[in-house]
């Protein structure tokens, strides 16, 4: 029987290093979405949810709150969302997919 040859043990360490990498670049693109086209944005925030998923290493903490859950895309108020405040809590409407998330420190989860 042949033997097998084995790969470095850092092959991992050098994948999820260059996925971090990525994911900070697409973050550039997302904190200043006024220099890039909307098509350039939205295919950033897509690619930086897909890379976080695949590579299990999540979304930057200011982007995680501006990228729709949903159908994957930037959140820009006025522009593809609509944020109103109501009774200390923050709603953000999607207006490509009407998905709606509410955060805030007095959101109460089931109950009215």
């Amino acid at each position: 029987m042949a033997r097998r040859k084995r790969g470095r043990p850092r092959g991992a360490a050098l994948r999820r290093k260059r996925a971090v990498q990525a994911s900070e670049h697409l973050s550039g693109i997302l904190n200043r979405p006024w220099n890039h086209s909307s098509r350039t944005v939205d295919a950033a925030a897509t690619q930086m949810w897909n890379i976080g998923t695949r590579h299990r290493i999540g979304l930057h903490n200011q982007s995680r709150v501006w990228v729709c859950r949903q159908c994957k895309i930037l959140l820009r108020p006025g522009v593809t969302a609509r944020v109103r405040i109501r009774q200390g809590v923050r709603i953000t409407t999607c207006l490509q997919c009407n998905h709606v998330t509410r955060r805030g420190p007095n959101f109460m989860r089931g109950e009215k």
